[in-house]
């Protein structure tokens, strides 16, 4: 997962669905891995800041995604 991007609602393709994945394995629930960054994510990715004391904002940016790479 490249962890110097930004993914957000709207966002489309492989890289959200690589973080879909990776969050549905830890444990959030994505509600699929359809690579669209809809509701769901978003939802998933607040959760996931919140549990790991980071901004929520449900932006999947880098320090959201670099926390997710090494877990």
């Amino acid at each position: 997962m490249n962890t110097k991007q930004t993914l957000k609602k709207g966002s489309k393709g492989s890289n959200v669905q690589a973080l879909q994945k990776k969050l549905t394995s830890l444990g959030y629930d994505t509600k699929g891995t359809d690579g669209i960054f809809g509701a769901n994510t978003e939802a998933a990715v607040r959760k996931f800041q919140k549990d790991n004391k980071l901004a929520v904002d449900g932006v999947a940016g880098p320090n959201t995604l670099t926390a997710i790479s090494k877990r």
